[in-house]
């Protein structure tokens, strides 16, 4: 989730974690938290209090609310799948006041089979050091595992701060090592994860960022043009000249279009869930207890966020139109079968 916020509240803590000095902070400390929920809680309560705060508050109240739900969840603190970033927003002209944007990411637990996935392929591994040629499967005890235990155990695995990422880390090493015990343990022995090993990894460096961004306006100058696609856009977009992505760009032959029709159907399904919501065929609860007013939330927050009120198509949420509509096309597809093999169907032309 993603938020504009302005507050000065928010500036004190960016300010108290030197943001000012990197343009960005990442907090995934309990009490690094803990202060963030409090700010959420003191402008919702000062907004209920005082109805005519909520007019001097910038930062959205449903986003609010959003951010004090997840922060609150299991009722404490704990685990590794929960954090919040600031970033500074270069300041405009038009702009009243200096901006942050804060990015509140939870969830993204690795699952069973990706734990098993990533020990395969740390067995797989194992086999490239001499004297493990072969099917890995049937010679256990060979290549790696000769050596000896010190020089096995001195082995340094470096991760990344996201949760899935370490628990992948560690799985990948339980495979390489065939080591004994739950995954959690090992992650703690064996995986590092400090400041160092982060700074190492990251590909976010100034010189990488800069190319990057040039990129990424670059390709949103040429996703956003209003008029057909043209042989030339077609090029730039595919210099490789692949035979699917070529063909998929001239089957959408306008963005705008093609962005706009997906609107319509978004909008299409959410209103026949409404109407369905209140029918007597409506089952009370969907996939996974999920019920029918939560996923006409879900679609909801979809539309909004897709199409904000200043009319302008936000296409990074087409993964996430994406991916909302394969969940419900392998669970809920019950519920209205057309629509959304409709929507899929835009969507999965847009992403590729």
């Amino acid at each position: 989730m993603k938020m504009v916020v302005t507050h000065q509240k928010f500036f004190t803590l960016f300010e108290e974690l030197n943001g000012f000095k990197t343009g960005k902070v990442k907090l995934k400390k309990p009490k690094l938290l803990q202060k963030v929920l409090d700010i959420a809680r003191w402008l919702l309560d000062e907004a209920d209090k005082n109805k005519p705060f909520l007019f001097l508050v910038e930062e959205k109240v449903h986003k609010l609310h959003q951010l004090k739900a997840v922060l609150e969840m299991h009722g404490y603190f704990s685990g590794i799948n929960r954090k919040v970033q600031f970033k500074l927003i270069p300041r405009r002209p038009s702009d009243r006041r200096p901006q942050l944007l804060l990015i509140l990411k939870w969830g993204g637990e690795l699952t069973s089979v990706g734990q098993r996935q990533a020990e395969e392929l740390g067995r797989a591994f194992r086999c490239m050091y001499p004297g493990g040629e072969g099917e890995y499967a049937s010679l256990p005890g060979s290549g790696f595992l000769r050596l000896h235990s010190t020089y096995r155990h001195d082995l340094k695995v470096y991760a990344s701060d996201e949760g899935r990422v370490q628990m992948t880390a560690a799985a990948f090493t339980k495979g390489l090592l065939e080591l004994e015990g739950n995954v959690a343990s090992i992650l703690v022995h064996l995986v590092k994860r400090d400041q160092h090993a982060t700074a190492m990894l990251d590909h976010s460096a100034t010189d990488a960022g800069t190319v990057k961004d040039r990129v990424k306006a670059r390709l949103d100058g040429l996703l956003m043009t209003s008029g057909d696609i043209t042989e030339e856009i077609i090029k730039e977009l595919v210099p490789t000249n692949s035979v699917p992505l070529t063909a998929a760009l001239r089957s959408v032959k306008n963005f705008h279009e093609s962005y706009d029709v997906l609107h319509q159907k978004i909008n299409s399904l959410r209103e026949y869930l409404i109407g369905y919501a209140t029918s007597n065929t409506c089952p009370a609860v969907l996939y996974h207890e999920e019920t029918i007013d939560m996923m006409i939330n879900r679609w909801t927050k979809l539309d909004k966020d897709f199409k904000p009120p200043d009319g302008k198509f936000d296409i990074t949420k087409i993964p996430d139109v994406y991916d909302c509509v394969k969940y419900d096309l392998l669970h809920n597809s019950q519920l209205c079968p057309n629509i959304l093999s409709d929507i899929y169907r835009i969507a999965i032309t847009s992403l590729i």
